[in-house]
């Protein structure tokens, strides 16, 4: 698998409140935007699974290994001007940068969004759903597209945590 290939699949690349439904559809309607502290955060990521139709067998511990890893960033008063952008920015590794959102939203501590990634002429598309605090949060991501050689899936789920200040 080529570094493009790696790009594009890495490309692809993690809360909920204990009250009534009336007072969590209320408190909802009546709350701005969640949007995550400034500081220093941990990003866990854990692929779930590789399906790759004709890919050899090894590609998926190979895939496995190599994208499961840990990270830390910082986050800038500028970045949690973006609300949950910013963490979910993080969630999809190198290559962001050729991502757009057909779809987000962050109401209510849950996350619902779609993305899709343009890397080397193929696309893929990325949902992310889960859950988040100021503080934290627990994605999981699904990609679906071109994986170089073929169409494939790759569910992947990423965990968030402040550490404290940059």
């Amino acid at each position: 698998m080529t570094h493009a290939n790696l790009a594009l699949v890495a490309a692809g690349l993690g809360l909920a409140a204990a009250t009534s439904l009336p007072d969590a559809l209320s408190a909802q309607a009546e709350a701005p935007e969640m949007r995550p502290e400034t500081g220093k955060y941990s990003a866990d990521v854990t692929v779930q699974s590789v399906d790759i139709p004709g890919a050899p067998p090894q590609m998926a511990g190979m895939m496995t290994k190599m994208m499961s890893r840990r990270t830390t960033y910082c986050l800038t008063e500028e970045d949690v001007e973006e609300g949950y952008r910013a963490i979910t920015r993080r969630s999809q590794g190198e290559g962001a940068e050729d991502c757009t959102y057909d779809r987000f939203s962050m109401e209510g501590g849950a996350l619902d969004a779609q993305v899709t990634c343009r890397v080397d002429g193929r696309t893929m598309t990325m949902t992310m759903e889960g859950t988040g605090t100021p503080t934290s949060s627990d994605i999981t991501m699904t990609m679906n597209g071109d994986m170089g050689m073929g169409p494939g899936t790759i569910r992947m789920r990423v965990l968030h945590e402040r550490l404290g200040p940059c």
